[in-house]
């Protein structure tokens, strides 16, 4: 698809509007991490309760990334993405007006299925719609917003700190929810899925207004799709080496313990020397300044250096800093140094994460399933991220306990280096590459690592 004759309004829109998914998905699950001390005063929580208002959201977003493939392929992307802007605003407001610990659990589930949908609808839509050529750019948006959301959030709960507002905290969440119920409005629905339900004449109003010079192989391939795709069939015949390079991307991504620094930021600076909450809250705040910076690095360079160079060099980092740390937090008294030296590999750390394992997933699981499964695709290979996810929340302080803390960033750098081995043997490099012809060479028996590879013009 090219942009030739593109509105330049569109296109804008085309890369901020879905965006929002991930603002949604990045503040509502990162803001209880400072609401939480003053929910467990104000309710007399005890650690289970805790625990279960903490992850909650993860368990309705697991919930909502498997019900988003069945419902986009029978709504359509365009009206889900409203769907989870709506499921947002109203559990975000719900949240507002909790008044006990019961109905703040109902309603962080019910944001966690808005959070679910999101993550697996905005980039989907995105790269069914938008041009190729800015088509890693776009979907490397969704991330961004996520990065985004983290801060923001940070900075809210810093903002309401003194006052201890945790319902203010909570209920600014609905935002970007209400935002992208009623921004969609503005966008067309993709026309890869117009084509595949057989509306043809739909698809081509879509495709002219977004400047598609050449439409023939997108209309052809999205009317040849038939029936609705089944479960069943991501783990048969060639798209099973899509559905294991998408949920593997993502499994590494989540247990790479991303999600445990993220989480327990300052649960993690205090135990490197850093004295006061204060200190641990800037400390973290840091970090998420850091993810946001790299995040929009690698969203101008995902369509210029490439998908691969950008996910391999960055788990190199990953492996690299997180060795870094784990050694220095083996030095029990190696003196004030321990801090600065933990610090800033935690800094390298979150950084060359936000340039690889952060957006590419996303990217990559967006354009190599074909279009039949693509969105049940996309719904397991988000369900695998927020079960990991998940996971990763609910053991990470009991690892640190059991194994100590230098074996357990010895075990996400084992984990890390396992990814950054796969990632170089089975995943491709698809910048600038047509989704047609992607889904062309997967059906062709290509290995997964060559499926970017070019087709010669008439195969």
């Amino acid at each position: 698809m090219t942009d030739s004759g593109a509105s330049k309004n569109v296109l804008i829109l085309l890369g901020a509007i879905p965006a929002l998914g991930g603002l949604l998905v990045g503040y509502n699950t990162a803001v209880v991490a400072g609401a939480l001390e003053f929910i467990t005063k104000d309710f007399a929580l005890n650690t289970v309760f805790q625990e279960l208002v903490v992850t909650s959201v993860l368990a309705g977003a697991l919930a909502g990334a498997f019900l988003s493939g069945p419902l986009t392929d029978k709504l359509g992307q365009r009206k889900v993405i409203q769907l989870a802007g709506l499921i947002c605003t109203v559990g975000a407001v719900g949240l507002f007006f909790s008044v006990n610990v019961m109905m703040l659990i109902a309603f962080r589930s019910l944001l966690g299925i808005a959070c679910g949908i999101a993550t697996m609808v905005a980039p989907l839509y995105v790269a069914e719609t938008a041009p190729a050529k800015y088509r890693g750019m776009f979907v490397s948006f969704v991330q961004l917003a996520i990065t985004i959301g983290i801060f923001l959030s940070y900075c809210t709960d810093f903002l309401f700190s003194s006052s201890g507002n945790w319902k203010a905290m909570l209920g600014l969440g609905a935002l970007p929810g209400f935002g992208l119920m009623f921004g969609m409005l503005a966008l067309p629905e993709s026309p890869r899925w117009l084509a595949m339900k057989g509306r043809i004449d739909e698809a081509k109003t879509v495709l002219a207004r977004l400047g598609n010079q050449d439409d023939s192989e997108i209309l052809a391939d999205g009317g040849n799709s038939g029936e609705t795709a089944k479960w069943s069939e991501l783990f048969s015949g060639r798209v099973v080496a899509a559905s294991i390079t998408a949920s593997v991307l993502f499994l590494v991504q989540n247990l790479s313990g991303i999600d445990g620094v993220l989480y327990y930021a300052p649960t993690i600076f205090k135990i490197v020397g850093f004295e006061g909450t204060t200190a641990q809250i800037l400390a973290t705040a840091g970090l998420g300044a850091v993810n946001v910076v790299a995040t929009i690095v690698a969203s101008g360079f995902v369509d210029r250096a490439g998908r691969r160079p950008l996910l391999l060099g960055g788990l190199a980092v990953m492996v690299v800093s997180l060795a870094v740390l784990s050694f220095s937090l083996m030095q029990a008294h190696a003196g004030p140094w321990l801090s600065y030296v933990a610090a800033g590999s935690l800094a390298v750390f979150v950084a060359a994460f936000a340039v690889s394992l952060g957006p590419i997933p996303y990217v990559i699981m967006s354009e190599i399933f074909p279009l039949r499964v693509r969105s049940m695709g996309m719904s397991l290979a988000a369900a695998s991220a927020w079960g990991c996810n998940m996971v990763v929340t609910v053991t990470f302080l009991s690892l640190l306990e059991a194994l100590g803390q230098a074996n357990v960033f010895w075990l996400y750098c084992a984990i890390c280096l396992g990814g950054l081995a796969f990632s170089y043997f089975n995943v491709p490099e698809t910048n600038n590459c047509l989704l047609e012809d992607i889904e062309a060479n997967l059906m062709d028996g290509v290995p997964s690592r060559y499926l970017g590879r070019k087709r010669a013009s008439g195969s």
